[in-house]
This record gives C-alpha cells, structure tokens and sequence, in this order.
C-alpha cells in the first residue's frame, strides 16, 4: 500500500515536471512557426530562433516528431502505461547529462567565443536543447526510480 502511494506520487511529479519541459518546447516549435507565416514584434526575430544547421522544413519536421514523442511519454507516465526499466533509466540518465553537458558548452563557447559562429552563437536553439535535455534526464530518473520502487512489491502481488 505504502509502494503504491509512493509510485502514485512519483507519477504525479514526473508527468508534471514532463508535461511542463514538453509545453516550454512546443512554445520554441509554435514561436518559431510564428515568426516564419506571421512575424510579431513581440518574439525574437525567426533568425534568432533557428541556427541554420538543418533546413527549417526539416527541422519542424523532426521537432514535431519529439513533440509526438515527447507527449506519449508524460501521457504513458500520467496513466501508469510505461513499464519501467532500471537499464534504460540509466541509459536515458546518462545520455541526458551528456546532451547537457554538450549544449551547455555550446552556450558558453557561443556566449564568450564565438558569438558569430552559426552553431554556437544560437543561443535561443541551444536553451531549448536544454530543455530537451532536461526532459531525457529526468525522464531516465523517472524510470529508475520507479523500478526501484516496483523491486520493492512482494513476489505475487500487484501494484
């Protein structure tokens, strides 16, 4: 019972803090359409919001597609649905704190080296891979955590 109430809140914090990390990038993916079919003088110009690296057709593209996925995650989290994994907690943990670390080198190269590099001086771009990084991080804990939890139920019964 203890276990249980433990994962239901677990699942509540996660799905939220989920939730919020995926609406801050749909708000880049819908500020960048904006300013592509109807600029407003109250978001960033479309260049500040695009680095260049990809095409922007592909970039929406694949930004839709983490959004999709980005969704079904804390929708699978809210309801319960994502069997947990202490491997791929660590596997997602890990990878999110490299993704980390690398996009906060890049916002430090971009912001006392090079302010005119294409990749590094795209500050808006790289504070959003942030926040996807953020999202695999704590998505990974989220799995750990659970798992551990569910180690925790006795051998024939239920959550």
């Amino acid at each position: 019972m203890l276990v249980d109430l433990r994962r239901k809140k677990l699942v509540r914090r996660y799905a939220l803090v989920l939730g919020l990390l995926s609406l801050l990038f749909s708000f880049r993916v819908v500020a960048q359409l904006v300013q592509v079919w109807y600029p407003v003088e109250f978001l960033p110009a479309f260049e500040r919001w695009h680095s260049g690296a990809l095409p922007y057709g592909w970039l929406v593209g694949v930004q839709g597609l983490i959004l999709v996925g980005c969704l079904r995650i804390v929708w699978g989290v809210n309801k319960g649905t994502i069997a947990s994994s202490e491997r791929k907690g660590k596997i997602l943990f890990v990878s999110g704190i490299i993704y980390l670390i690398a996009m906060c080198v890049r916002l430090i190269v971009g912001l006392a080296i090079a302010p005119n590099h294409f990749w590094f001086g795209a500050t808006l771009p790289t504070l959003f891979h942030l926040v996807l990084g953020s999202f695999v991080t704590l998505y990974g804990r989220f799995h750990s955590l659970a798992s551990q939890l569910e180690s925790c139920i006795p051998q024939g019964q239920s959550q």
